[in-house]
């Protein structure tokens, strides 16, 4: 039961991360959605297939690695000592990056998942070339150096590096997921038009300012709308409201229209166009 409740829990957290930056690149909160558990479930499928498939690829070439290490120990030891060697020194590189971005920026412009992978991956490149270091001189000198300390100590480190990567991979997801939401935002606004359009009908005036929103005043003593506003276009319907987007939308200047689904009002939606 518990794996499931971490899984659930996951899917939840990532959904949300990207829900919410999609919703912030409009100026919203992802509270304001009123999206339900389950909503964020199902938008979690998308942020996590990615760094999901990721680490399968990863994983089946860690394997590969390993099978080929061992392979080399029978006759070419100082070729793997060497890669061993380097691994060693770019996993440790690799980790300092890492652990310089969580205080500050770098001072090169690297790869936005780089600050958030990199410690992970040099933290595994370095305990495996330790690894390999350590079968290399079994293998040369036949003998097994007796294990300083706790014979536990093995276990611990292991754990432990376990733990720095699955923070790291943690924190490479989360930030894949921040990133996703703002690039699906990004090219929904670039293709506005292709939203449904909406006219909305008040009795009441909205006071809607925003570009490329028409405001028209209604005659006639029988009408039970006195306002008619077009120009805007549907961004989600959500949790009884309406989030609207009016046709001149840009993130310097743009606003998003929340109005509730009420009788109040009448909704009129058009095809694209």
């Amino acid at each position: 039961m518990a794996p499931t409740t971490l899984v659930t829990a996951l899917a939840f957290y990532f959904g949300w991360v990207m829900t919410n930056s999609r919703a912030s690149y409009f100026g919203l909160d992802a509270s304001a959605l009123g999206f339900s558990a389950q909503d964020y479930l199902l938008r979690s499928a998308e942020a996590l297939f990615v760094p999901l498939a990721t680490l399968i690829v990863l994983a089946l070439g860690v394997v590969w690695v390993h099978a080929y290490a061992m392979r080399q120990l029978a006759g070419h030891r100082r070729r793997l000592r060497l890669a061993a060697r380097a691994a060693a020194v770019s996993g440790g590189l690799l980790f300092a990056f890492g652990v310089v971005s969580v205080f500050r920026p770098l001072s090169f412009s690297p790869y936005y998942l780089f600050p958030s992978a990199s410690p992970g991956i040099g933290v595994a490149l370095f305990a495996y070339a330790m690894y390999l270091l350590d079968r290399l001189d079994v293998v040369e000198h036949s003998t097994r150096l007796a294990p300083a300390g706790d014979a536990r100590s093995p276990t611990v480190a292991f754990a432990l590096i376990a733990l720095l990567i699955v923070l790291s991979s943690f924190w490479t997801a989360s930030s894949y997921a921040q990133a996703l939401g703002r690039g699906r935002a990004a090219r929904l606004a670039r293709g506005l038009s292709a939203r449904p359009h909406v006219v909305v009908f008040a009795p009441k005036r909205l006071d809607i300012r925003a570009a490329g929103v028409v405001e028209q005043r209604l005659t006639g003593d029988d009408r039970a709308y006195r306002y008619r506003y077009s120009g805007l276009r549907l961004l989600i319907r959500s949790g009884g409201k309406y989030f609207l987007l009016p046709e001149g939308w840009t993130r310097s200047n743009g606003v998003a229209i929340v109005l509730a689904d009420s009788q109040d009002y009448r909704f009129e939606f058009g095809a694209n166009g």
